[in-house]
């Protein structure tokens, strides 16, 4: 039932995703959505060039998330 979903390439989701976020920052204003947005692009480059499984996708998105946010804030002081 789900076989058409081996067939999609896992970085258009992650490249789409980090461009909505990156975009509903603008509407928001909330300094958050940015930096998800952003770790999600990274992911969908990254996916592009490299065989990364969905499963590692997910825990490097999820860390990559953290990591920009507490940067994020930091650099906004």
């Amino acid at each position: 039932m789900a076989e058409w979903l081996d067939t999609i390439s896992t970085h258009w989701f992650w490249l789409s995703l980090g461009l909505f976020l990156t975009f509903a920052e603008l509407v928001a204003r909330g300094r958050y959505l940015l930096w998800v947005g952003l770790a999600a692009l990274i992911i969908g480059v990254a996916d592009y060039f490299l065989p990364i499984t969905l499963a590692y996708q997910v825990a490097m998105f999820v860390i990559l998330s953290v990591l920009t946010v507490f940067t994020g804030k930091k650099l906004q002081g």
